[in-house]
């Protein structure tokens, strides 16, 4: 048996199934005159051929520099078809951190921003030994009657379980052969509200190692498993701008339902509930709010149940059958391209029949950042957020809404 303690003061992060909230890189540029004694030497009038070779130069910059105020921005390379390179820096201590590489394309028409078509591909590799990799894409179809998500993803991941009766966590590990989920939404005359189905399809071999284990983790360790879903959503989404929004509400509620009619070896089911709420206070001030409600029932494994989501804990580490997690945002918009914020965040994870768990009691966490405007265009944000939980605190680069994993 491994049972992994991890040490005191070790900082925390929140679960790591979303995929990893990330920052191309940001800087906003100023040059400054230099003072002289005396009058300036007379330069020479660069030849044809130098000027010649320094127009492609200066183009490719230009690309991403805006156009009204000077500054860094990606807006013309997304709305030209390019893509930000993105450093995957993982910061979640309950993989040992670690890095990848990821493209994201972006594509938001100007006459409607709601629309947005994000394209991500790529892989990471972690501390521990984890690694994955795929892609991801979700956009519209059909001038707008559809929205769809799909995405392919292999790999294995290793993680701590939690069960009441180990004193220590216990480490396991998942290999995946494959991982596909998909979803389509249809709208409704007013577009803000869809409904629809989806499907989650997995193969995975999860194992540890541990010699003659309870019935309670015989059944979900050292075997393989097939899991498939259909499922269906009921979704309202009335925000501004899907990456970062500002204004505006997305709610919704999902249902999965695993069973051997889809080609599952395990009947259970899987449900989400979704509230996101985003105000202007004044011209400089914004309220966010995020309440979401994640149950699992039957017959499902330890690794499908759900986890208390905050900035600041780690991820899997409450775990129950009925997870509760909320979070309020202030923003302090400084100027067009930086704004600072802080959060606060409330969870808790209750148990209901299933042995392996216990009740989590209140969980509380939070923190602060900031936010520089990275494709003025398109209203996307990056930035830096440190939050602080039970375990201690742990940093967070943000690509897009910190909430955006959750929402549409």
């Amino acid at each position: 048996m491994v049972q992994r303690k991890r040490p005191a003061g070790e900082s925390v992060g929140p679960w790591a199934g979303r995929a990893m909230l990330l920052l191309a890189g940001y800087f906003a540029g100023t040059s400054a005159a230099l003072a002289q004694d005396g009058p300036e030497a007379p330069q020479a009038a660069p030849t044809a051929d130098e000027a010649a070779s320094e127009k492609p130069i200066a183009k490719f910059f230009d690309r991403f520099v805006d156009e009204e105020d000077g500054k860094v921005d990606f807006s013309n390379v997304l709305a030209k078809g390019g893509f930000i390179p993105m450093p995957v820096i993982i910061t979640e201590p309950a993989v040992d951190g670690g890095f990848g590489v990821a493209a994201q394309f972006i594509t938001v028409p100007r006459d409607n921003p709601r629309r947005v078509t994000r394209r991500i591909l790529g892989g990471a590799l972690t501390g521990n030994g984890s690694y994955g990799y795929g892609y991801f894409q979700s956009g519209q179809a059909f001038d707008g009657r559809v929205s769809y998500k799909f995405g392919l993803a292999q790999g294995k991941i290793t993680l701590d379980a939690h069960p009441r009766f180990l004193q220590a966590p216990l480490e396991y590990t998942n290999k995946y052969k494959y991982g596909v989920l998909a979803s389509a939404l249809i709208h409704f005359a007013d577009d803000r509200f869809s409904v629809g189905p989806m499907i989650d399809f997995r193969r995975l071999e999860s194992s540890i190692e541990f010699q003659n284990p309870p019935i309670e983790l015989d059944r979900d360790f050292n075997r393989k498993l097939k899991t498939g879903a259909l499922g269906f959503g009921m979704h309202f989404d009335g925000r501004d701008n899907a990456v970062t929004p500002t204004r505006g509400m997305n709610v919704f509620v999902e249902g999965k339902f695993n069973a051997d009619a889809f080609g599952s070896d395990r009947t259970f089911q899987t449900y989400k509930a979704g509230f996101y709420s985003f105000h202007p206070l004044t011209s400089d001030w914004r309220l966010g709010y995020k309440l979401e409600v994640d149950a699992a029932r039957d017959n499902f494994p330890i690794y499908f149940a759900p986890a208390v989501n905050l900035r600041g804990v780690e991820m899997q580490r409450y775990q129950g059958s009925t997870v509760f997690s909320s979070e309020v945002e202030v923003t302090r918009q400084l100027n067009d391209r930086w704004a600072i914020l802080a959060f606060a965040g409330y969870g808790s994870a209750d148990a209901g029949d299933r042995r392996l768990f216990r009740d989590s009691g209140a969980i509380f966490a939070g923190g602060g950042g900031f936010r520089y405007r990275l494709a003025r265009k398109l209203g996307l944000d990056a930035g830096l957020d440190v939050a602080y939980g039970p375990g201690g605190g742990v940093f967070y680069i943000q690509f897009g809404h910190a909430w955006g994993t959750g929402m549409d």
